[in-house]
This record gives C-alpha cells, sequence and structure tokens, in this order.
C-alpha cells in the first residue's frame, strides 16, 4: 500500500463525473486481468491481436455493414487512439484537477471481457504535483507518452503493419482530446491543460504530430494533427474533426 500522497479514490470520484472517457476505478484487478505496463500484455500471449480483432468487428457492424471488410490497420489504429485517450483522460485531470500524479503503469484491464474497455488501478495513494502545469507535462510524458503507448505501439507493430507515426499522431490527438473535453467541464483548469499540451506537442516524443491552430467561438485551442488515425477507410466513415486530411 501507498503510504503517503494524494488518497486516488476521491480523485477519481471526481474526474470521473467529467465523461465516462475520464473513469478508472480504483480497485484490485479481477482475476484474468492485465497490467496495461506490463509484458504479458501485448504480443506474445496475443491479447492485443484479439483486442484488434474485436475492435475490427464493431466497426464493421457499426458501418451498417458487417460483412464489409475493415482493414487490420484501421481497427489497429482506432484501438491504440481510443486506449491514449483513456489513459490520458484520467492522468491529466487527476494532475491539473487535484495535483495527484496517477501511474498509467499501474492501470488494470480485462482482455476477455464483454462489452466496453473498463479500467482499474491498484494505485491507492499519487505522489503530488510539486512543479505545475511543466512537472504535470513531464509526468504525463513519461507514464503514457513514453510509457504505456510507447510500448502498445511496439507490440501492434509486432502483430501486423501499422505506422508508427500514424500512432505517435493518435497519442496527440488523444491528448488534445482529452485537454479539450477537461477544458469544457471545467473552464478554470482549460489554460493550464491546453499549456500542458502545448509543451508536449514541442517534446521529441510527439513533435511533428500536430499542433493548436487557433481557437473556437468558445475560445478552446484548436488542435490539427499531421497525419490521419485511418478511421475514413471505415465504410460510411468520414474524417475526424483533427484530420490532416480535412480541407
Amino acid at each position: 500500500m501507498d503510504a503517503a500522497g494524494v488518497a486516488v479514490r476521491p480523485v477519481l470520484a471526481d474526474v470521473g463525473r467529467i465523461n465516462m472517457l475520464f473513469a478508472l476505478e480504483e480497485r484490485p484487478p479481477g482475476p484474468g486481468w492485465l497490467p496495461l505496463g506490463g509484458a504479458e500484455a501485448g504480443v506474445e500471449d496475443g491479447t492485443l491481436a484479439a483486442e484488434v480483432e474485436r475492435v475490427r468487428g464493431r466497426l464493421a457492424q457499426l458501418s451498417g455493414r458487417p460483412e464489409a471488410p475493415v482493414e487490420w490497420r484501421v481497427a489497429a489504429s482506432v484501438f491504440h487512439q481510443g486506449l491514449a485517450t483513456r489513459l490520458l483522460s484520467p492522468v491529466l485531470a487527476a494532475a491539473l484537477c487535484h495535483g495527484a500524479l496517477l501511474d498509467a503503469a499501474r492501470f488494470h484491464w480485462d482482455p476477455h471481457r464483454e462489452g466496453p474497455v473498463v479500467l482499474r488501478t491498484s494505485q491507492q495513494r499519487a505522489a503530488p504535483v510539486a512543479g505545475g502545469a511543466a512537472e504535470a507535462a513531464d509526468w504525463v510524458e513519461r507514464t503514457v507518452v513514453l510509457g504505456v503507448m510507447a510500448h502498445v505501439a511496439r507490440d501492434l507493430a509486432g502483430v501486423g503493419k501499422v505506422a508508427r507515426g500514424l500512432l505517435r499522431g493518435n497519442t496527440a490527438s488523444a491528448l488534445a482530446g482529452a485537454v479539450r473535453a477537461l477544458g469544457a467541464d471545467r473552464p478554470a483548469l482549460r489554460g493550464r491543460a491546453e499549456e500542458v499540451a502545448g509543451d508536449l506537442l514541442e517534446r521529441p516524443s510527439l513533435a511533428g504530430t500536430g499542433a493548436y491552430t487557433g481557437a473556437d467561438a468558445s475560445g478552446a485551442a484548436v488542435f490539427r494533427r499531421t497525419t490521419c488515425c485511418l478511421y475514413y477507410r471505415v465504410p460510411g466513415a468520414g474524417y475526424c474533426g483533427d484530420c490532416a486530411l480535412r480541407s
């Protein structure tokens, strides 16, 4: 048990109210659950391959054409970006809303579940943020960008053909989406959240993946990525709001 720091459970109860993508349970992992930061949640046991196939089937169903083939790389990309969003959202919100550093390597998931991904953490207390927005950015980069998501990207590349640059762009897009959702729910924190994202987008880990290009009518920063997540290749789908292919 963590001996000091910020109690995690009330932090998660609060940030989980932002929307479902910020939800994270502070509970012991159940039987068969795997740590997202663990080597066993990757290539060798087929976990990621099975997850991509799950997403592939779901995309075909949502298209209204379940018989239509969905490319493996498209499903891999959609899975990767969705997972990045599920990690970045609570980590970012906990740091900015409560000054708590959640460790994404201690998040667990159930690869044999029915339905959407549910994440749990074994972390009961979190180290406090002491260095403001810069430290929050350092932590998000360490535990998510260069931590779990870099590990997942390597494993996906070991399963099938998917561009690593595209996956880096997915992480950047997920970051911008998390920032936008957080800022909409907690307007007082929007500036700090965008500052953290701007810092991260200039670091080598995410450099060249996209940038803020201005602001919308509400004053929220508008992000445009330099790559495409390939979602448009799902039958009947269109372009995402931040896609590089949008005119």
